[in-house]
């Protein structure tokens, strides 16, 4: 992203209203993140965002049942599970939701758990570390930037996780550094 000079600030400031209502009404129309952050912040936003949050939902689950991509199973579920990262992403940029981002993976790693178990542990290391890292994630967000009562909500899934991530996955590194349960 590029650095806003103060002379490039101080430029936007002297643009008359009409022409920066038309410049913003352009670039919504035409980049989806722009469009959803004015839609989040000024126009509906708390339904833009649970609106979204559904989508996002949506999205994820419909993508872990069909799988994008062809060749091996588990390069399929990666590049997958890669996608939905990235609309999990643009979810959290968008909102600056964590407890939602943390639903949202969350459900993208149960839907894998409940599909895919079975195809863990095999020579095809790209979906197991996919997976270790987005769990890690969704670790990492419960435990440090969420308030310490919302873990509780989040525990028992959690623990779950990691369960069958050693039991499956040991061989990663990775995987043998994280902690067996919160």
């Amino acid at each position: 992203m590029p650095r806003l000079s103060k002379q490039f600030k101080d430029a936007i400031r002297q643009i008359p209203t009409d022409d920066l209502q038309k410049l913003v009404i352009e670039l919504a129309g035409k980049h989806k993140e722009i469009h959803d952050i004015i839609n989040v912040r000024f126009v509906e936003k708390e339904d833009a965002g649970d609106e979204l949050f559904e989508t996002t939902k949506g999205d994820i689950e419909m993508e872990m049942v069909l799988l994008r991509g062809r060749g091996p199973v588990q390069k399929s579920i990666a590049s997958s599970m890669a996608w939905c990262v990235k609309q999990i992403n643009h979810y959290a940029k968008v909102t600056k939701n964590k407890q939602g981002e943390a639903d949202l993976l969350q459900v993208l790693i149960q839907k894998t758990f409940d599909l895919y178990v079975d195809e863990l542990g095999t020579c095809w290391t790209v979906f197991d570390s996919k997976l270790a890292v987005t769990t890690k994630r969704f670790y990492t967000l419960v435990t440090k930037n969420l308030h310490e009562d919302l873990l509780m909500d989040y525990r028992e899934a959690l623990n779950r996780f990691l369960r069958l991530l050693h039991k499956n996955c040991n061989h990663l590194d990775f995987v043998f550094d994280m902690p067996e349960e919160v």
